[in-house]
């Protein structure tokens, strides 16, 4: 089973293989933001490219949270922005959710079409490896960047994710490799590392600092949320076939996870 990386989502137009399965990373904010939700308790995502999108599925879910932001800023009379500290339990457990962003959602709906996706951030580092690692195909980390261009902090998240399924036995191609050097680089101190990023500065200058702290947060959730035919959801625990694949240690893969 082969993992690689594709850096920015224009590269993904590119591939030659069908990957069947696949991770969009956001780690700034967006998929660390759905993480969180689910870990909370959110019962369904819908991503939505534009706020035209998000305001026509408000239609569709008048129950729905209006969730969003633009350039790192809540719109204008939505419920929530893109902040993972907004995503407690008390606000979207047991809620649907809205949720447009810059860059995050717009990478979901190019990637989903005809494959699983699921949602990556470093808070649920472990738990996609072994979701990767379960569904016994190739998979592909994506990486959502900021308006097309390569961010530092989603390559190092898709190392982490990558060097955690080397262990399993996954097969690291060129990407995942020069992704995993990164994480290896950077690992001691995520925090700084998000905070250095040209995205995470921008964060922090708007007063969004905080946020950073939460999307720094390693292994925290076993939560999956998983892409289906244009809704994210956290599936029933287990992986293909029931039971998690074993690892070449005898263990589970890195405990339960959400998914399938």
């Amino acid at each position: 089973m082969r993992l690689d990386v594709v850096l920015i989502p224009c590269e993904f137009a590119w591939r030659l293989r069908p990957e069947p399965a696949a991770v969009v990373i956001d780690v700034i904010r967006a998929t660390s933001s759905i993480v969180l939700a689910f870990t909370h308790g959110c019962r369904t995502v819908f991503p939505a490219e534009s706020e035209e999108e998000a305001h026509a599925l408000k239609a569709a879910h008048p129950q729905a949270l209006l969730c969003g932001e633009r350039n790192g800023r809540r719109i204008k009379n939505f419920v929530l922005g893109n902040s993972p500290r907004e995503f407690t339990a008390d606000a979207v457990g047991g809620q649907e959710v809205i949720l447009t962003t810059s860059n995050g959602t717009r990478t979901l709906r190019a990637v989903g079409a005809g494959r699983t996706v699921a949602i990556g951030a470093l808070m649920n580092r472990a738990a996609v490896a072994a979701w990767l690692w379960n569904r016994g195909t190739d998979s592909l980390l994506v990486c959502s960047g900021y308006e097309g261009i390569f961010s530092l902090e989603d390559a190092v998240c898709a190392g982490a994710i990558a060097d955690r399924g080397a262990e399993l036995g996954l097969v690291l191609g060129d990407g995942a490799q020069a992704c995993q050097v990164l994480w290896h680089r950077y690992a001691s101190d995520l925090p700084g590392l998000l905070t250095h990023t040209a995205w995470g500065q921008h964060i922090v200058a708007i007063g969004l600092g905080p946020d950073l702290e939460m999307c720094a947060q390693l292994d925290t959730t076993d939560a999956v949320p998983v892409l289906h035919d244009g809704d994210i959801t956290a599936k029933s625990k287990g992986g293909v076939g029931g039971e998690p694949r074993p690892t070449a240690s005898g263990g589970s893969g890195g405990g339960e996870y959400l998914g399938g």
